[in-house]
C-alpha cells in the first residue's frame, strides 16, 4: 500500500519532491534527534545515517560520503629517495 500526499508544500519556495535528486533539501516538519530520524515536508523520514525511507515504502541505503585520509606526498616513502633509500 502506498500513501500519496494530498497536500502541497506551503514553503516559497516549494520544496523539492521525493522523486528530485535533491530531495534531502526538504524542510524539516519534525525532528527526532533522540531516535535519529527526522520527517522532511516532502513525505521522506531521513535517518541520521543518511538512510531514507520515501513517501512510497521505497528505502534508500544510507550515502554518507567516505572519508579518506589524506596523504603528503613528501612523507610517502615510494615516492621520496631519501627516506627510502635504494640498495647499492
Amino acid at each position: 500500500m502506498s500513501v500519496q500526499r494530498t497536500t502541497t508544500c506551503p514553503h516559497d519556495p516549494p520544496c523539492p519532491t521525493p522523486n528530485d535528486t535533491d530531495r534531502e533539501a526538504a524542510r524539516i516538519v519534525a525532528a527526532h534527534p533522540e531516535q535519529g530520524w527526522s520527517l522532511l515536508c516532502n513525505g521522506i523520514v531521513l535517518f541520521e545515517d543518511t538512510g531514507e525511507l520515501l513517501p512510497d515504502g521505497r528505502v534508500i541505503d544510507p550515502h554518507r560520503p567516505v572519508q579518506t585520509p589524506v596523504r603528503n606526498p613528501a612523507q610517502d616513502p615510494a615516492r621520496n629517495p631519501v627516506q627510502n633509500p635504494t640498495p647499492a
